[in-house]
């Protein structure tokens, strides 16, 4: 196997590195300087947004405050909201259901190699 070698001098490396960073200051209509810094401050720095600190208001207790409505309205552990969504949304929730309590009757929770 042959090994590609892209640079054999590390100076060649940095002198294309050199020449890269000058065609962009030349063709930029910008100053140097505003360039060097621009590439300093979002190539290593990172961009402004990322460090300017963010308030979120939290309360860790209305999740003990909801977890009665959540229950009343999808069940616990959400079962009522799993059975809704494997009913459908297309308004034939009510056939589904019935054609499912039909198929399900006389197993166990439609389990039937449990069942005699």
């Amino acid at each position: 196997m042959e090994k590609i070698i892209l640079y054999r001098n590390p100076s060649n490396f940095f002198i294309t590195i050199f020449f890269i960073l000058l065609s962009f200051v030349l063709h930029s209509r910008a100053d140097p300087l505003t360039l060097i810094k621009d590439l300093i401050q979002f190539n290593v720095a990172g961009h402004p947004v990322l460090h300017k600190s963010v308030e979120w208001p939290f309360d860790p207790e209305i999740g003990i405050r909801r977890s009665r409505q959540y229950q009343e309205l999808n069940g616990r552990y959400g079962a009522k909201a799993i059975e809704r969504l494997g009913l459908g949304i297309d308004g034939f929730d009510r056939e589904r259901l019935a054609a499912q309590q039909v198929r399900d009757e006389g197993h166990l929770n439609g389990i039937d190699y449990l069942t005699p």
